[in-house]
């Protein structure tokens, strides 16, 4: 949080031009998207829900288990599809060179995909918009997608805010490892090329060479601390089943403990 405050003093023209931007982007919300998130506001209140990560730990074979489960995945969740039969409930993508790469395999697996407002969108059937916004001095978690959902660096973070708006509690997190293999000393915002490391649960989900957007995770961490402070003061709650990883910010649970 602070390293974003601490940047955007530095470059206070960097910043009106991102608020501009900001509020640009914001019109292209139609009549439409907004009844879409009226339409699914506290949906599923007072059911569990889980939250998927991408990260190396996420066993495809644990997905089979949340068929009676609410769940919310991101990217390319789809390149497990041949070994299970589970799919989740909500998907999304904030990821601009996630977006530019898969926006047309997403077509084939699903039938709605929700995106922040700063991407481009070919069907507004298919395609959902939510106002994005940078987390303000007071507000930095929304639990209305209808008025805006704020960015953390991290899809998990959006996600967590379409959580609570679903009225999903208590809310389970998997495959989030928070820890992204040959990604020390980044600039969060500035492409890299991929490694030959293994960053997600699947090896052919980068190919070494590509070009990808790097997250920092002291800024996630920060994001995920306003997710638990919001949670915490209107008892939602959050836990981490992931199977190891380093995402310490919420109460861990087992995973295997977990009743299905």
């Amino acid at each position: 949080m602070f390293s974003r405050i601490i940047r955007n003093i530095k470059s206070p023209v960097k910043l009106i031009k991102k608020v501009y931007k900001s509020r640009q982007n914001a019109k292209r919300l139609s009549q439409s998207d907004l009844d879409y998130w009226a339409s699914i506001k506290d949906i599923h209140k007072g059911k569990r829900g889980f939250v998927i990560g991408n990260g190396p730990s996420l066993r495809v074979s644990d997905l089979d288990k949340l068929a009676n489960d609410v769940s919310i995945a991101s990217n390319k969740i789809y390149l497990a599809f041949d070994d299970t039969i589970w799919r989740p409930d909500y998907l999304t993508i904030a990821d601009p060179l996630v977006w530019d790469k898969v926006r047309e395999s997403v077509r084939e697996h699903f039938p709605r995909v929700l995106i922040p407002s700063y991407l481009e969108r070919d069907d507004s059937e298919l395609e959902i918009y939510w106002k994005s916004k940078y987390m303000g001095i007071i507000e930095r978690f929304s639990g209305d997608l209808g008025r805006c959902a704020y960015s953390g660096q991290t899809v998990t973070f959006e996600n967590l805010q379409l959580a609570v708006h679903l009225g999903l509690n208590p809310i389970f997190i998997i495959g989030c490892d928070h820890n992204y293999a040959g990604e020390k000393n980044i600039t969060a915002g500035i492409a890299i090329k991929q490694g030959s490391e293994k960053t997600h649960f699947t090896s052919n989900y980068r190919k070494p060479g590509e070009k990808v957007l790097p997250a920092s995770i002291l800024d996630m961490e920060a994001s995920y601390r306003e997710a638990r402070k919001y949670c915490d003061k209107n008892k939602v709650k959050i836990f981490n089943a992931t199977r190891g990883g380093q995402l310490e910010i919420f109460q861990r649970i087992d995973f295997d403990s977990i009743r299905f």
